[in-house]
């Protein structure tokens, strides 16, 4: 259901193999869990690549499954998929998601995760859940708004819309667009710009950066000279 590769020059890669759409069923979750933990246990780890292997890249949960769940059940489902998905948004080094094909619901929470999306210039993502009575409870309704401001993720949260590439590109979900046959080498080209600096570096500005949103300036300015400091004598 899910491919983890270690490369020598310290990209990883993460590929979801779950056909036809990566469905977030708990048996993908759970392995998709493992695959971010080894990650995150791997010193040699420097830049992820999370990737998809079919013709999507994630349609969300897996619903046949959860028709089959009582109230708790499906609660415990959705708190396993944000454990997950925050220890991916957790983890130390950039991480970069390449989209084909569809990203929705829960598939396109989990790009959230990452540092980069590269989405194909053919794919589509959205928010669907409101038109089924749900929210995005994987972290879309905190970490879009985040991302792209207020207004535009209540648009399209509430639309519950599917968007182009060149949409997402506009709004600022997505960061960079490729041709469809060239998704996974951009992906690795923006890796390489990432590889030919020092890891310690990198890793303790991403570390500023994410803690610092979370305080008032001058906290976060503190934050950013205790990640400066840690550097000085590497």
């Amino acid at each position: 259901l899910v491919n983890y590769n270690f490369q020598d020059d310290g990209i990883t890669f993460i590929t979801l193999n779950s056909p036809p759409v990566n469905a977030l069923s708990k048996g993908f979750i759970s392995q998709l869990h493992k695959a971010i933990l080894e990650v995150k246990e791997n010193e040699m780890a420097r830049v992820l690549i999370l990737s998809s292997s079919v013709k999507h890249f994630c349609a969300g949960l897996d619903l046949k499954e959860q028709d089959g769940m009582d109230e708790k059940a499906a609660a415990l489902s959705v708190k396993k998929v944000n454990a997950c998905y925050n220890d991916l948004a957790s983890l130390q080094i950039p991480t970069i998601c390449t989209i084909h094909g569809a990203a929705m619901g829960g598939g396109a929470e989990l790009s959230l995760c990452c540092d980069f999306r590269v989405m194909a210039d053919s794919a589509k993502i959205g928010f669907p859940e409101t038109g089924l009575s749900l929210i995005p409870g994987a972290g879309g309704t905190q970490r879009l708004p985040r991302l792209i401001g207020i207004s535009k993720a209540k648009y399209w949260i509430f639309s519950a819309n599917h968007f182009i590439s060149e949409e997402a590109l506009e709004d600022g979900v997505v960061d960079f667009l490729a041709a469809d046959d060239e998704l996974l080498e951009t992906s690795i080209e923006l890796a390489h710009e990432f590889l030919k600096n020092a890891p310690l570096g990198v890793k303790s500005a991403k570390k500023a950066i994410v803690s610092g949103l979370e305080f008032p300036l001058e906290e976060a300015l503190m934050k950013e000279r205790d990640a400066y400091n840690s550097t000085l004598n590497t």
